[in-house]
C-alpha cells in the first residue's frame, strides 16, 4: 500500500455544548487538516492521487462547509437559533459534539469518502487517516483499520 498526504489550514468556530469548561464558550481556530490518501495500485504516472487532484476534489469541498463558518453539534440549541439570526448559513451542524477528535471521525468516515465515491477515478483510493490540529500543540487523529 502506498499513501499520499495533503495539508491544509481553514479557519472556523465551534463550542463544546454540554461542557464544563472555556471551550464551552464560542470561540475560534484556526485549523490544519491532514488528509492521508492510500491505494493497492499508482495511476499509469506512478501516483496514488495527483495533489492537485486532492486540492480540487477534497481540499475545496472542505472549504465549501467549513472554512469561516461555524460547527456545532446538532444538540446544541444555538444550531437552530444561530442561521436564524444570521439569515444564512454559516453553521454546520456535526451529530456529535465539535471536539478534534469527532471532526477528524466525521472527515474520515462521512465526508472525505463521500467526495472520493462521487469521482470514478478514486476507486481504489480509500482515506487511509485525517488529523486536525486544533492549535500547533493540540490534534486528534482518525485512522481507518
Amino acid at each position: 500500500m502506498i499513501s499520499v498526504m495533503k495539508r491544509h489550514t481553514f479557519s472556523a468556530a465551534h463550542r463544546l455544548y454540554d461542557y464544563n469548561g472555556q471551550c464551552e464558550q464560542l470561540h475560534g481556530h484556526n485549523y490544519t487538516v491532514e488528509v492521508t490518501l492510500s491505494s493497492e495500485e499508482l495511476d499509469p504516472l506512478g501516483m496514488v492521487l495527483d495533489f492537485a487532484e486532492i486540492k480540487r476534489m477534497l481540499i475545496e469541498a472542505l472549504d465549501r462547509i467549513w472554512d469561516h463558518r461555524t460547527i456545532l453539534f446538532v444538540d446544541d440549541p444555538l444550531a437552530e437559533q444561530l442561521p436564524e439570526l444570521l439569515n444564512d448559513n454559516s453553521v454546520f451542524v456535526l451529530p456529535r459534539n465539535p471536539t478534534a477528535e469527532n471532526m477528524a471521525w466525521y472527515l474520515g468516515t462521512v465526508f472525505f469518502p463521500g467526495e472520493l465515491a462521487s469521482h470514478e477515478v478514486c476507486e481504489t483510493i480509500r482515506v487511509q487517516k485525517v488529523t486536525i490540529y486544533e492549535t500547533e500543540n493540540n490534534s486528534a487523529t482518525w485512522q481507518a483499520n
